[in-house]
């Protein structure tokens, strides 16, 4: 499935919809390409899919900041369970080192009783 590595945008489920008002199942298909950009922060070019809306962004904001607001976004609000897989893929191709905890694991120390001391 395309999907472009920085926003993680996808295709999605539509519907075209008649003059009788009848209403049939299509998908809306991203225009994603693959592309080499330049990265001025990282001093090379990494190759990414990218949709033509983010080499738009890119060309008006610079990689970089375009690249932390996305990010920012993903994490935030994820739209689906496999956002950190998702990035650390992004971050390999930009060769990057990152490591992600999962929310799971940073609650595992709670034990469920009270070990308050009321004095």
């Amino acid at each position: 499935m395309a999907r472009s590595d920085l926003t993680g945008k996808h295709k999605v489920r539509a519907q075209n919809v008649s003059h009788s008002n009848i209403k049939t199942k299509r998908w809306q298909q991203v225009n994603v390409q693959s592309r080499r950009l330049w990265v001025p922060e990282l001093s090379r070019f990494v190759r990414l899919n990218v949709t033509t809306r983010d080499l738009r962004s890119i060309d008006k904001n610079g990689f970089w900041p375009f690249l932390t607001k996305t990010i920012d976004r993903r994490i935030v609000a994820p739209q689906h369970g496999q956002t950190s897989k998702e990035l650390n893929h992004l971050f390999k191709k930009l060769g990057i080192e990152v490591v992600f905890e999962e929310a799971g694991e940073l609650h595992h120390e709670h034990d469920g009783h009270d070990h308050s001391h009321a004095s």
